[in-house]
């Protein structure tokens, strides 16, 4: 297996684990429409671990790296919030956190697309 393969699953996996650690922070990046958030963060958490587990197991690698590109889309809009949190709080302009945040976003689906 590639070690690129590993640095993503061991990224998915700790990613997941801090849904778990740090709920409140991930809670807060839920769109603020949605209901049951706490849920929603906690249960992004654990796809991100079944990621990780699915992309080391190799029958379930292709299907796996399509569904993180779909579960990439629809958190994307956490990103939205955070982005408009983060600028304000930090007095930054929110381009410069799109200019950083939204072509990582784009790798990152890239990124999974090499396993599909």
């Amino acid at each position: 297996m590639p070690i690129d393969l590993y640095l993503m699953a061991a990224f998915y996996c700790i990613a997941g684990i801090t849904h778990f650690t740090h709920t409140r922070f991930f809670e807060y990046a839920v769109p603020k429409v949605l209901i049951y958030r706490r849920f929603i963060a906690l249960f992004s958490g654990l796809l991100e671990i079944f990621i990780a587990i699915g992309l080391l197991y190799a029958p379930t690698r292709s299907m796996t790296a399509l569904f993180l590109m779909f579960f990439l889309v629809a958190i994307y809009p956490a990103n939205i919030v955070q982005i408009n949190y983060y600028s304000k709080k930090y007095k930054i302009s929110k381009w410069i956190l799109w200019a950083i945040r939204f072509p990582m976003q784009l790798g990152l689906i890239y990124w999974s697309y090499q396993y599909v």
